[in-house]
């Protein structure tokens, strides 16, 4: 399903509701030459906000958010820079409080967000035994 059609159709149920559902079994946003934006999820809710007669979105919550590491699509790890990371590629400002975790298992790797190389690379989690966080849900405004 393209962006637009998806675009579509939330906006129409949004006129119906509050809250607005689009589904995807992946949305890739970026061109194949630019593999480092190009981000996944499997469903999108937006929440609609009614500003003076009309509707804005306010939040848009995104599950199962993957992204793009050397043409695999990744699990990726909490954090202020993933999550903006992600958002903006969706055109979004930031991550807001909203999100949700799950866990990363010991001795895999998921991607994690290279600031200075402006790239998703692979990082190893070792094998400390404990939970390792993973967006299983992000909220962008």
């Amino acid at each position: 399903m393209n962006l637009f059609v998806t675009s579509i159709a939330a906006l129409t149920v949004a006129a119906l509701s509050s809250t607005a559902s689009a589904q995807s079994s992946a949305v890739n946003l970026a061109a194949p030459e630019q593999e480092q934006e190009q981000v996944s999820f499997t469903r999108a809710e937006v929440n609609m906000l009614n500003k003076q007669g009309s509707l804005a979105a306010s939040t848009v919550t995104y599950y199962g958010p993957k992204v793009w590491v050397n043409g695999r699509l990744e699990s990726f790890f909490v954090g202020s820079t993933n999550g903006n990371t992600f958002c903006e590629a969706r055109g979004h400002n930031q991550e807001v409080s909203g999100s949700t975790v799950t866990c990363g298992e010991d001795e895999s790797s998921y991607a994690d967000y290279d600031w200075y190389g402006s790239a998703w690379i692979k990082k190893s989690t070792g094998s400390k035994n404990q939970c390792y966080p993973l967006y299983a849900t992000i909220k962008c405004r």
